[in-house]
């Protein structure tokens, strides 16, 4: 299945399961109720600006809005072309994998920063925690308050319940984005 028709389903349940009506998930998330409504229905191809809102908003993993398959224990490959891409003005990220261990949600993602940018990630729920490794590139992260500068092979870990920025001052940046949440919903 297409991942506009993956996403339009998993916002419709989603947002079922916490008694929103479309208007309200809308306002919440800042976006138009068309909008909103496009996604829902698989006619509108998701910002990662627009589908971090609506994950705040419906209080759920990203990578729940992004996947259709049950997950498994069986060994998992993604090939490069074959994950669910998600395209930002600033960052874009693909889905590798999603695991529920131990009481916490992982889902890994490689992360793509364009040179010369800056985004600003609103806080994610509570107890989300944020772990990346950097393979190219030098990238300015962490919380906005405090924010690292990493070069190759660097690694951060981070809450991801406080603003937080991705910058790449000079050239694009690669990286392994883990993210790490408390509790499997």
């Amino acid at each position: 299945m297409e991942l506009v028709k993956v996403v339009g389903a998993n916002l419709r349940a989603a947002r079922a399961e916490r008694g929103l009506s479309l208007s309200e998930t809308a306002r919440r998330a800042e976006i138009g109720k068309g909008t909103l409504s496009e996604l829902e229905a698989g006619r509108r191809n998701p910002t990662l600006e627009t589908l971090y809102a609506l994950a705040t908003v419906l209080d759920v993993p990203l990578g729940r809005l992004l996947v259709a398959e049950p997950e498994s224990e069986a060994a998992v490959v993604v090939n490069r072309a074959s994950g669910a891409d998600l395209s930002g003005q600033v960052v874009d990220v693909q889905l590798m994998d999603r695991v529920v261990a131990g009481g916490q949600r992982l889902e890994v993602y490689r992360l793509h920063v364009r040179a010369g940018s800056r985004y600003v990630s609103a806080a994610h729920r509570p107890r989300v925690v944020e772990q990346l490794l950097v393979h190219t590139g030098t990238l300015v992260t962490g919380p906005e308050s405090a924010p690292e500068t990493l070069g190759p092979g660097d690694y951060i870990r981070f809450d991801g319940g406080v603003d937080h920025v991705y910058q790449a001052p000079a050239e694009d940046v690669t990286a392994t984005l883990v993210m790490r949440y408390a509790d499997p919903s």
